[in-house]
């Protein structure tokens, strides 16, 4: 992550690169332009029906990347060298599972790291945790691509690093613990057990553009509670939430927790025939008013060395990008052990459903207070009723808000 870090900020492939497509410094990425009649964003599709989907190759491009930086610092040991190129290709991007672990992890918290250095590995130094924050290399920034004076970008521009619910009493540091209090006080298990048992349809199940609950609501809280409002931090801003370091830790969660939906829902489709969508804003490469169907670019991905763009589509299984979560492995051991292995795949994508249903059961499931039962995934739905309340565009809306009015 240090490597990765310390690129050229001029390099789309260094960390500030990657980190800016999702918003600002909104520019052109990957030769992929501004069209005409967007507007100056990113490419992120928030409050769009494309949410949980754009995101998916969004983080799988992050985790190519910072593995052939794993690959090379790997590659440095002298002694022990198996065990570390062991290391390096065992290493997948990590997620944070908010649900159950309801605090900041301690490695995005810790403000040094002790680490053992090549070539022999003996040698032991302590350095600034990279997954604490970002520092920009170019400050203060550039004022035409981050307006120090924007308001609607609460000055953070004028910061040098990324910053967790900015505490104004100590010089606006990050006050980790307030942002793991935040997030602790949200009952997240019980938000996302909803969404697995409630929500049948995908775009319901993606996003806030929806008339249900939905990820994308559990991940603008996550955003709001870690990032602060009062005063804000960088990740509670869409335009700078990409450059903290545990925003593709919290992307991962969200991509886990949309595959883990899709494999209990294998038959429902990504967006049905009748359902007419438009992005109302747009986005730097989409103008407002484009409609948006499973087969839409999700910009500014390339499927194909051809200019070919991911779709809805053809990014709808993560096994396009070669990589799995553990739930997913628990059930497909089950699937596998069906016999004959030829058995029709409508009983296989059961198996799955029922697998992945009994780990979502065991995870998040809430626990009664007179039964030690548990409501089961494929209960029958029942009647809820959700509250959204919308903020700034340029603000993660979330439920937390309305606490803090």
């Amino acid at each position: 992550m240090v490597a990765f870090q310390n690129m050229s900020e001029d390099d789309e492939m260094s960390y500030f690169g990657l980190s800016g497509i999702h918003g600002r410094p909104y520019v052109a990425w990957n030769g992929v332009d501004q069209v005409e009649g967007a507007p100056s964003t990113g490419y992120c599709t928030h409050n769009e029906v494309l949410f949980a989907i754009w995101h998916r190759p969004l983080v799988a491009v992050f985790e190519q990347i910072l593995a052939q930086h794993v690959q090379a610092v790997a590659a440095q040991y002298t002694d022990n060298a198996t065990i570390y190129r062991a290391a390096a290709d065992a290493w997948r991007q990590p997620y944070w599972d908010w649900a159950v672990d309801k605090a900041l992890p301690d490695a995005v918290m810790q403000p040094n790291v002790t680490i053992r250095l090549p070539p022999d590995g003996h040698t032991t130094v302590t350095i600034d945790n990279p997954l604490l924050l970002y520092r920009f290399q170019q400050f203060p920034l550039n004022a035409t691509l981050f307006p120090p004076d924007d308001e609607d970008d609460y000055h953070l521009a004028t910061f040098p690093n990324t910053l967790r619910c900015p505490d104004p009493y100590h010089n606006f540091t990050s006050n980790e613990g307030m942002a793991s209090g935040n997030v602790g006080a949200i009952d997240l298990a019980g938000q996302v057990y909803n969404i697995y048992t409630r929500v049948f349809d995908f775009g319901g199940m993606s996003s806030t553009a929806c008339d249900s609950t939905s990820f994308e609501q559990e991940h603008n809280e996550v955003h709001v509670a870690v990032g602060g409002i009062h005063p804000m931090g960088h990740f509670a801003h869409l335009g700078y939430s990409g450059f903290d370091p545990v925003f593709m830790m919290h992307h991962a969660a969200i991509d886990r927790h949309v595959a883990l939906w899709q494999a209990i829902h294998s038959n429902a489709s990504m967006f049905g025939p009748s359902e007419n969508y438009q992005t109302s804003t747009g986005q730097f490469a989409t103008a407002p008013g484009t409609s948006i169907t499973a087969d839409s670019p999700l910009k500014p991905f390339y499927a194909s060395a051809n200019g070919t763009f991911h779709t809805g589509n053809s990014a709808r299984n993560i096994s396009t990008f070669g990589y799995s979560y553990p739930e997913l492995l628990t059930a497909q051991a089950a699937v596998n052990g069906i016999r004959p292995l030829h058995a029709a795949n409508a009983s296989r994508a059961l198996t799955m459903s029922r697998a992945v249903t009994a780990e979502i059961n065991r995870l998040y499931a809430p626990a009664s207070s007179q039964s030690t039962t548990r409501r089961d995934v494929s209960s029958p739905a029942k009647k809820a009723y959700f509250a959204r309340v919308a903020h700034h565009k340029d603000v993660f809306t979330a439920r937390s808000i309305l606490n803090k009015l």
